[in-house]
């Protein structure tokens, strides 16, 4: 029988590790200091990217997220296998699970043959997109409503926002506030939510995604984590912003004012 001991450990970029055959790693959840993409790779297979800004190696006060919760879609690192960590330089993953100790010709236990098998097609990874609002010295009209980021997978793939999203507005001269900006999801043209401002402000409020939760902005993430949105092959998710402010918003005098989106999402790749 399988004795388990708890995994929590960092890894660095450029550094090649290789287990001895009678351990195996269940990896429950990853972070990272990077702040560009960075990915596990095992026995020559990527894995999901991930980035600091939604998978940090720390939980804190500045950032409430910590590494990010694999839940069901592990990897997992087989006895006697090589794994490295893929990113830029200086780069650390941590990885907290599970270390597998083997007894003499005792192999992996269900469900973590299959888990390997599938994990470079099935994973945990994240979107991300950015839209110039208005020039330096320019402005966002009210009402306007601008693509921030678009998706259309391949006819084999799925993309399903099941975690935290966060949005950012960066220069902007008119300060805003509750019920002035709103982030809107669409699927093939049509919006998500409501269809018309009779009903309330289009999208969900900007100050409820904060980036990154924290003590000094809003302490608890956006997540679609209770109502995923699906995202099938050869169909199109658009997040959109959108003035809801009634007016126009200034941009800075000196910079484009510009809103960038994360989302946390699982990927999986059919056949």
């Amino acid at each position: 029988m399988v004795d388990y001991y708890k995994l929590d450990k960092i890894f660095a970029q450029g550094v090649t590790y290789t287990l001895p055959a009678d351990r195996f790693y269940v990896i429950e959840a990853i972070g990272t200091n990077a702040t560009s993409p960075t990915y596990l790779k095992i026995d020559g297979v990527d894995t999901g990217k991930i980035i600091a800004d939604l998978a940090p190696l720390h939980k804190t006060t500045t950032n409430f997220l910590g590494p990010l919760s694999l839940k069901g879609l592990e990897y997992v690192v087989p006895p006697s296998k090589v794994f490295t960590v893929e990113g830029p330089s200086g780069a650390k993953v941590r990885c907290k699970g599970l270390i597998g100790r083997l007894a003499v010709g005792e192999g992996m236990p269900s469900p973590w043959p299959s888990r390997f098998a599938e994990q470079g097609k099935h994973y945990r990874t994240y979107l991300y997109g950015v839209a110039t609002l208005a020039a330096a010295g320019g402005s966002w009209p009210a009402g306007a409503i601008t693509e921030v980021l678009s998706l259309t997978p391949k006819t084999i793939e799925e993309y399903t926002l099941n975690g935290v999203v966060m949005a950012l507005l960066e220069n902007n001269a008119t300060a805003v506030s509750e019920g002035s900006l709103a982030i809107r999801f669409s699927l093939d043209g049509a919006p998500l939510d409501i269809l018309t401002a009779a009903s309330g402000q289009l999208g969900v409020d900007y100050f409820s995604m904060p980036k990154p939760p924290a003590g000094t902005t809003e302490m608890e993430p956006f997540t679609l984590e209770d109502k995923p949105i699906r995202v099938p092959g050869d169909h199109t998710l658009k997040i959109e912003a959108v003035n809801t402010s009634g007016a126009a918003i200034a941009a800075s005098s000196t910079a484009a004012m510009t809103m960038k989106v994360w989302a946390k999402v699982e990927y999986a790749m059919k056949g």
